[in-house]
């Protein structure tokens, strides 16, 4: 059963472009989730095949659905699924299922928008074509490299500055992320945002759901390299929003070979 999405939710996410849905996760989903990613980062770090970024201080763990079945509950979760379908229209699909880790001593980023937004002209588009959440595996706050964003940025319709300006750091009216572990932060990909610095001693970690309109070319190309298991057991709705209905089309064939 989807839950609904309510009049003054919508209203802020149109608005503001973003919304904080409490209770998600559950302590043990929280506590399982948090260990596999230190678990695969690690890995990933030893073997060479580590995304890091944030000079090393930051590392996202990626293809999560290919690297244990319990990630593939976030890919329709019911109590998400409403906001991204308000945003992007009830054929949204999945650009990427993967994760970030902030380890301490990691700096402020620039702020920046999500995906091909940035490489788009001016005025960008007025509705919304990307929306991200990350789903808290801690408890987000200003030390700990809480995400670092501008309320109502996406309705400038502009982009931020450049990562080497001053302001690409700073803005008067930037919120950092105050939030409960097991909620979901969600908001519309063209919000100024960046990862904060993490000046305690413990990483902070989130998973990252992004997702855009059906017409667009999403990040990772799951319809190409699921693992055939994890494709057999998704739903119609999961491989709809893995992308499965979103293909071009293929050669012509002969009437009844359809």
């Amino acid at each position: 059963m989807v839950d609904l999405i309510s009049a003054a939710q919508q209203q802020q996410l149109d608005e503001e472009g973003y919304v904080v849905i409490p209770d998600v996760l559950s302590i043990a989903e929280i506590e399982s989730y948090r260990a596999q990613l230190l678990q695969l980062a690690e890995a990933e770090r030893a073997d060479g095949k580590a995304r890091e970024h944030a000079d090393g201080k930051g590392q996202h763990v990626r293809w999560l659905v290919n690297k244990g079945q319990a990630f593939e509950k976030l890919v329709a979760h019911h109590k998400v699924v409403p906001y991204f379908e308000h945003l992007l229209g009830k054929d949204y699909t999945l650009s990427t299922l993967t994760s970030n880790l902030i380890y301490p001593g990691a700096p402020d980023n620039p702020f920046h928008i999500d995906n091909a937004l940035g490489a788009m002209p001016e005025p960008l588009p007025s509705f919304p074509m990307f929306v991200n959440s990350l789903w808290l595996l801690d408890d987000f706050t200003a030390e700990n490299g809480g995400t670092r964003f501008v309320p109502g940025s996406h309705r400038w319709l502009r982009k931020p500055p450049m990562a080497d300006d001053p302001q690409a750091l700073c803005h008067p009216d930037e919120v950092r992320l105050s939030a409960r572990k097991g909620s979901v932060f969600l908001f519309n990909g063209a919000i100024w945002h960046a990862t904060g610095a993490n000046v305690t001693d413990r990483a902070r970690i989130c998973l990252i759901c992004f997702c855009c309109r059906s017409f667009l070319k999403p990040m990772f190309d799951f319809v190409q390299h699921l693992q055939p298991e994890v494709v057999e057991r998704a739903t119609p709705e999961m491989r709809r929003i893995y992308g499965f209905e979103s293909r071009p089309g293929g050669l012509d064939v002969p009437k009844g070979e359809a």
